[in-house]
Formats: C-alpha cells, sequence, structure tokens
C-alpha cells in the first residue's frame, strides 16, 4: 500500500510520515538530491530564474505564485521519474511525504492520501525554528502555498497537527486505512 502524505509548510507531514511504519520516500529531499546533481535541471533554471542557486530560488519563487508555478513546471518531471523508480525498486508498503502531491499529480500513485494542517501562527513559528528564517520569509513561504481547503477537498484523510503527540494519531490513522480498504473518509 502506498501511502501519500501532504499538507502545507510547517504542518508537520514529515513528523507524521515517519511514524506510518513503511519505507519512506521524501519528495523534498529527493528534489534536493537532483538539484545537486542533475546538470539539465540546473540548466533550466539557469535559462528560466538567472540562477540554480536553492536561496536565491527561494527568494524569486515564494515571493509570487506565478514563479512557484514556473518552477514547479520545470522540476516536477525530474521529481516524478525518480519517485517512481524509487516505488517501483522497493515494491511494497510506503509513504510518500510530498508537499505538492496533487499538483504534481504524484496523489495517483498512491492507495491513500493524508494532509497534514495545522494553524497559521504554529506553521509559521516551526518555520522560522527549522530554516532559520526570518517570521516575513516564513510568512511569504506559507502565503505561496495552497489554503487548508485545498488539501481537504482532495484528501482521503485529514490530520490536524496542533502540537499533540502524532504517535497516537498514526496508530489511529494506520488502523482507519485499514479497515476501510477504500479511498474517500476524511479524520
Amino acid at each position: 500500500m502506498i501511502i501519500g502524505v501532504t499538507g502545507g509548510s510547517g504542518a508537520g507531514k514529515s513528523a507524521l510520515a515517519s511514524l506510518l511504519g513503511h519505507e519512506t520516500i521524501d519528495a523534498d529531499r529527493v528534489y534536493h538530491k537532483i538539484f545537486e546533481e542533475n546538470g539539465d535541471l540546473k540548466n533550466e533554471l539557469i535559462n528560466r530564474f538567472g540562477t540554480c542557486g536553492r536561496k536565491e530560488l527561494a527568494d524569486i519563487v515564494f515571493a509570487g505564485k506565478e514563479k512557484l508555478d514556473e518552477l514547479n513546471s520545470i522540476t516536477f518531471k525530474y521529481v516524478l521519474s525518480a519517485i517512481e523508480e524509487m516505488i517501483v525498486l522497493a515494491g511494497g508498503d510506503m509513504v510518500i511525504d510530498a508537499p505538492l502531491l496533487f499538483e504534481s499529480g504524484l496523489d495517483e500513485k498512491c492507495d491513500f492520501t493524508v494532509a497534514v494542517l495545522a494553524e497559521s501562527e504554529l506553521r509559521i513559528k516551526r518555520i522560522m525554528a527549522r530554516d532559520h528564517l526570518s517570521r516575513e520569509k516564513a510568512e511569504m513561504r506559507i502565503n505561496a502555498q495552497k489554503p487548508d481547503e485545498f488539501y481537504i477537498k482532495r484528501a482521503d484523510h485529514v490530520v490536524c497537527n496542533n502540537g499533540e503527540d502524532l504517535t497516537d494519531v498514526a496508530r489511529k490513522l494506520k488502523d482507519r486505512i485499514r479497515e476501510s480498504g477504500r479511498r474517500g473518509s476524511q479524520d
């Protein structure tokens, strides 16, 4: 079974994904590895944005939705190809931790999808602490992402992560997924 976990930055999707008990594919790590190693991707980024530096790209794309969409249109094909190979090689139960699960179409590879949501202020604090960003930059990241309603409408399961212990949440979620055997219920 393949479970896709998604949500906005700072919501806690990676924390939940790590507790679901399967091999995990972290789409952000896949992207960063490709970013470092793939000359074709770097050339496309330089041609479009004038840089392939991660910090400079972040400053450009999180300043406006159009730029973020352009970055995603370039990177999706590389990331999806790598993740599809990883799925084939793993051949079993796994969790795909992907902030852009629905936008990339990666949800089509999943048996179940889970959206992790959290209050905006908590997300800002988590992003600031995790990425050592100013409040302004953390807010820019959140504002460049989809609203909670986007995830709620698309996900099979929704988990709110406002600071509670995710261990019990993950256990209950695994039980619900096993019991339901089908897509379409929300927590």
